[in-house]
């Protein structure tokens, strides 16, 4: 397949706002693939050219960028910052500066092969052969082309393609309908490599997913918890329990393979090199391969507390690592174990796996096993929730211990209980940014008055809108986030958001913000939840307690199903109001 017939279908997907026929053109593209094209292309319609996991970058920023570009079309830099400035996408400036056609274009295995070398080039003068190669490389390329290659090295592809739209793309074009949806999401579940399950898709079939296993290297999707409203609700539906701190942390896997050890977090980006001592610390352990599953939080020992979620996750920036770590060291509470030694423990009951814990980490000052006990009793749940917020940790998490480590699901095999305010049990939710009002007088300096957030529909794999925000951030904390806004604006309504209120400005979704709400109600207007027969839902009173985007992706945030049973609890009398 040539570049310019992928980058001819990225412009179709860029067009439509239905999701219907996102899946459809992903399909078609699909279908016109050898099996020597499906990886790149995976990889390149998602802005990478590895899965997620692999900390490979092309290494060009916008500055960069520009400068190629300019060296590519022989125009003054100054002349491309100018016309950037007053297009807002980069991708679009270098499509008007490009020859409309050319006479050959590259193909997409080529075009991947070269940004691949782009990005490994390292030492002496690579950020100058990191330029030439790619001012090269958009020479040769039309101009739908280079806009397309530009997004894809800037990662902002703004196409609204979700894992789940790939999967479906998949079935459609092997089986013509969603059918192998099952089978792939299992198979992504235990991989998390969309190019890898496309490639054996199409080398093996159904056996040759089935035959994809768990391995040290390749990060699982995590196992999540779902809500009950109090401790009676969980001891009535689950009875004996494993009850364990709730840690305000980041969550982390940890792979040891051999001498290598690598740190995932739970969006399954490669967070190895942001935390040296958990490296450490699991290159220790008595295992020659390992999969652990856990929260990791910093830690202060002048005053022996664990500092909030903020602080732990500024080690996400690539500077002063070794600083971080000598002044607030990383600690991880690891709660379970998914693989050892060559064996797959997912199908292990989880009172076996907490076992295992215990044996790997009895002599890790670093790698600490979260403490566990049990009960199926309501009143000592109460207790312990309530002490583990006494202690500033968020709540607890409530486990059945014959439970199997479901990757990817969100079952009641795992429970969370959170903070209590005011003898009422109130739970935060995770919503994604879906545009933004300018706002007037004091507002309209910071650049947004208000904001548009949604939950993620897993269903129909879209963002459905549930509140506006107003509150919550500081005057400086309003400048902060409209700067983050501006690189994920778009003109129109992105295809996988549903939406009744037309915002100032339409966001990709992209940033997960957790807020608090005195209730959940019911609303005539916002698509959360809403069908022919019934209204949606709204969030009262919402406000901003933190950005989460650093370990959620925004198909993590809260889902309309589990709004609807938050709704549900809400309604029952003698329970807690979830916010």
């Amino acid at each position: 397949m040539k570049f310019a017939q992928l980058a001819s279908n990225l412009d179709e997907m860029e067009a439509t706002s239905s999701r219907n026929e996102l899946v459809r053109i992903l399909s078609d593209v699909y279908g016109a693939c050898s099996v020597d094209e499906l990886e790149p292309i995976t990889y390149l319609i998602q802005g990478r050219l590895a899965p997620f996991f692999e900390p490979v970058e092309i290494g060009l920023g916008e500055r960069l960028l520009i400068t190629a570009i300019a060296a590519a079309y022989d125009a003054p830099k100054d002349e491309v910052s100018k016309l950037n400035r007053q297009t807002g996408d980069l991708g679009v400036t270098a499509q008007r500066l490009a020859p409309a056609s050319q006479r050959e274009s590259p193909s997409v295995v080529e075009v991947h092969r070269r940004l691949s070398e782009i990005a490994g080039a390292g030492g002496a003068g690579s950020l100058q052969q990191k330029v030439d190669g790619f001012a090269s490389l958009l020479g040769a390329l039309d101009s739908t082309s280079a806009k397309h290659l530009v997004r894809m090295t800037l990662g902002k592809m703004r196409l609204g393609i979700g894992d789940p739209t790939v999967l479906d793309a998949l079935s459609f074009a092997k089986r013509g309908d969603r059918s192998l949806r099952p089978v792939l999401e299992a198979a992504y579940n235990r991989t998390s490599d969309l190019g890898l399950i496309a490639q054996t898709l199409w080398e093996a079939g159904e056996p040759g997913l089935d035959a994809l296993k768990v391995r040290a290297g390749h990060p699982i999707r995590p196992q999540l918890a779902e809500r009950l409203p109090n401790p009676e609700a969980v001891i009535k539906k689950l009875g004996m329990v494993g009850v364990q701190p709730k840690y305000d942390g980041l969550r982390v896997q940890v792979h040891k393979n051999g001498d290598r050890v690598s740190i995932f977090s739970r969006r399954l980006e490669s967070m190895t090199e942001m935390f040296p001592e958990l490296v450490v610390a699991a290159s220790k352990l008595r295992a020659e391969s390992v999969i652990l599953d856990g929260e990791a939080i910093a830690y202060n020992p002048d005053s022996e507390e664990y500092v909030p979620f903020q602080e732990t996750t500024a080690r996400r920036r690539k500077e002063d690592i070794e600083e971080f770590a000598d002044r607030t060291p990383m600690r991880a509470f690891v709660f379970d174990v998914m693989f050892r030694d060559g064996s797959d423990l997912t199908q292990v009951p989880y009172e076996r796996r907490f076992e295992i814990v215990q044996a790997l980490l009895q002599k890790s000052d670093t790698l600490l096993t979260a403490p566990l006990m049990k009960t199926d009793s309501a009143e000592v749940l109460t207790r312990e929730l309530l002490d583990n917020i006494s202690r500033g940790l968020e709540g607890v998490v409530v486990k059945r211990m014959d439970s199997t480590y479901q990757a990817g699901a969100r079952n009641f095999n795992w429970v969370k209980l959170k903070r209590n305010t005011s003898g009422q049990l109130n739970d935060t939710i995770d919503v994604v940014l879906l545009g933004y009002y300018r706002g007037k007088g004091k507002r309209a300096e910071f650049g947004a008055g208000a904001l548009l957030a949604g939950v993620y529909d897993s269903d129909k794999d879209e963002f459905v809108t549930i509140s506006k925000l107003g509150t919550g951030l500081s005057d400086q904390g309003w400048r902060d986030i409209h700067q983050r806004l501006a690189s994920l604006e778009v003109a129109e309504k992105p295809s996988r958001v549903s939406s009744n209120f037309v915002p100032d400005i339409w966001l990709e979704p992209a940033i997960v913000v957790e807020v608090l709400a005195d209730e959940i109600t019911p609303s005539p207007r916002h698509t959360a939840g809403m069908a022919a027969d019934r209204t949606g839902f709204a969030l009262r009173f919402p406000r901003i307690v933190s950005l989460r985007t650093d370990d959620k992706k925004p198909e993590d945030a809260t889902s309309v199903r589990e709004i609807r049973e938050m709704f549900e609890q809400q309604r029952q009398p003698g329970r807690g109001r979830p916010g």
